[in-house]
Formats: C-alpha cells, sequence, structure tokens
C-alpha cells in the first residue's frame, strides 16, 4: 500500500518541533539517540527507526513531500506510534534444549 505524499510542514515552528520531540521520539526505543563522541571528535547518533522521525528530519532539511501519517501523528500531543520499551523474545521458543533426555 503507497502512502499518500503531502508537501506540508508537520510542524509551525522550532519550538513547537522541539517540544514534540522531547515529549515523544526522546522517549521512544525507535527514535535517534546521541551515542557520544567518535575518535575523531564528532558527535555520533544511533540510526533512525521511525519513519514519523526520519520524515520530520527530511522536511527539516528539504523541501520534499512527506507521508500524511506524519502530518497525522504530529498533530497529536502524544504520537501514536511511541514505543517505550522494547518487545520481549523468547529465547529459543520452539527448539529443544540443549542435551534433553
Amino acid at each position: 500500500m503507497r502512502t499518500k505524499l503531502v508537501n506540508r510542514d508537520p510542524f509551525s515552528n522550532g519550538t513547537e518541533h522541539e517540544v514534540w520531540e522531547e515529549m515523544n521520539c526522546e522517549k521512544c526505543v525507535k527514535g535517534s539517540h546521541y551515542k557520544g563522541e567518535d575518535s575523531d571528535g564528532l558527535d555520533v547518533w544511533t540510526k533512525i527507526k521511525c519513519s514519523i522521525q526520519r520524515d520530520i528530519y527530511t522536511r527539516m532539511c528539504s523541501d520534499e513531500p512527506i507521508a500524511q501519517r506524519t502530518i497525522d501523528a504530529c498533530s497529536h500531543d502524544i504520537c501514536p506510534y511511541l514505543q517505550t520499551e522494547r518487545k520481549r523474545y523468547e529465547k529459543n521458543k520452539g527448539l529443544p534444549k540443549l542435551f534433553e533426555i
């Protein structure tokens, strides 16, 4: 399914963006977070795993159209895609235990 692309900014100003990002992206496990400095003294960030945050940054740096769902998510105080905890997976699910008799 192809998402509808729109040529709109998700926020009206930078302060609105900062407040929204602090309440959502900084608490989300899918968001990009500061890792520290590398050996050259440059700042290093984790990869962006959230399409909403990727669209926000795309729109900040260019005039490319972004997905309508980004505009819809940014219109709420709390992002509907916010994940504060990682999913837990059972290790070796369905596999026999080693040396099981």
